[in-house]
This record gives C-alpha cells, sequence and structure tokens, in this order.
C-alpha cells in the first residue's frame, strides 16, 4: 500500500512549523484517510504526522464472523492509545498478554512492541492515538 506523501509533514513539516511557530486547529474531518491493513482493515484519520510524532484516531469497525481486529503492528516510538468508544482489546504476541482498556482509560505501548486491537462488541471501537519516537 502506497502511503500519502503528506505522512510526516501535514499539516507542516515539523522544523518549519517550530521555526515559524505555526499553530494548526486540527480535527479529525481534516486528518489524512486511511485503510490500515489489507486482511483486517481499521480505518486511521491522522490529524497531525511530522518528525517528531503522529496523532490521530483508529476506528475498529464491527461485524462479521468474528471479532473485527487490526493487523500486528509495531512502532518506532512510543504509542500512547486513549479509548472514545470501547472497551478495546490489546494482544500482544510476543508475550501473549491481552489488555481490556475500557471507555475513558488508555493504553501505552513502549516502541517496537507488536501488538493488535480487537473490538468484541457491536458497535465500532475507536481510539486516540499519539505516537512518538525516542529523542
Amino acid at each position: 500500500m502506497a502511503l500519502p506523501t503528506e505522512l510526516g509533514r501535514f499539516p507542516a513539516p515539523g522544523p518549519e512549523a517550530r521555526e515559524k511557530k505555526l499553530f494548526y486547529r486540527l480535527t479529525e474531518d481534516e486528518g489524512i484517510k486511511l485503510i490500515s491493513g489489507t486482511r483486517t482493515p481499521a480505518l486511521l484519520s491522522v490529524w497531525a504526522s511530522n518528525d517528531v510524532m503522529q496523532f490521530g484516531t483508529i476506528r475498529i469497525l464491527s461485524g462479521g464472523p468474528g471479532p473485527q481486529q487490526t493487523e500486528t503492528d509495531e512502532h518506532p516510538g512510543d504509542a500512547v492509545f486513549y479509548v472514545t468508544r470501547g472497551p478495546l482489546t490489546f494482544y500482544l504476541p510476543d508475550t501473549k498478554e491481552t489488555f481490556d482498556v475500557s471507555e475513558g482509560d488508555y493504553m501505552f505501548l513502549p516502541e517496537h512492541t507488536k501488538y493488535k486491537m480487537i473490538n468484541y462488541y457491536g458497535h465500532t471501537a475507536k481510539a486516540v492515538f499519539m505516537v512518538a519516537p525516542e529523542f
């Protein structure tokens, strides 16, 4: 899958935004829309993406023959997920651990932690996320 060229410099490249002290009002509707995954797609809206962080929302739909889930993923930086519509189950395949995260709660994943998110319920689950590499 080709990634949008705006990733890594949306709504402006990080160095330019910091130097010029640019400010932006960010909304989910104006974010970069992506479908993450090919076998089990999830809907992403990236609100900001630059050299130091990526911020947005992820939606895991419901329905189908089994629970809907993301494909296994990992990030080059620490990640935080705030569940705004849940619950969501985070599964860590390397340790075989699961964490049920309720609506209004957070999940922190250190960099390079492999995970997938699973929606066992009859409604779309949603989380706000931020990924930031270590400096």
